[in-house]
């Protein structure tokens, strides 16, 4: 099967921003192998998308990133680009620590990220519990 150029160009486009095979096939209308095969053959890394000749493009703007040294790969030019990505695509966050609580004092439901041993819902929860007031200044 032939695919014209201007497709091929689409799937390239799509890839190096991060795409998967499956997402790309989807929306030219492709099969995920054939999708695959051309990134193969264009040399666009398949496991690392934003590798393309040997050079490593942000997945933000894809701007190049220059080597410096041999560390883990950079996939963001710059922290911008980094925070501007990661509120761009939520559904990649991996929140594993999200825990259900029952606040102490007021006995409501509530839920944080990333503290386990959280005891009450709010500040002003707290300071009742504590000191018996109602938590406003004085």
């Amino acid at each position: 099967m032939a695919v014209d150029a201007l497709v091929r160009e689409q799937v390239f486009a799509l890839r190096r921003r991060g795409h998967s095979f499956g997402q790309i096939a989807l929306e030219v209308g492709l099969s995920r192998n054939t999708v695959k095969s051309l990134c193969r053959r264009q040399s666009i890394d398949t496991e690392n998308p934003s590798a393309v000749d040997g050079g490593v493009v942000c997945e933000q703007c894809g701007q190049e990133i220059e080597a410096c040294m041999p560390v883990a790969r950079r996939r963001f030019c710059s922290a911008t680009c980094r925070l501007a990505w990661w509120h761009a695509h939520p559904e990649h966050l991996n929140r594993q620590a999200i825990y259900s609580f029952t606040c102490a004092h007021c006995g409501q439901g509530f839920s944080a990220y990333g503290n386990k041993g959280r005891k009450y819902c709010c500040h002003s929860c707290y300071v009742r519990a504590r000191f018996g007031t109602k938590g406003g200044r004085r």
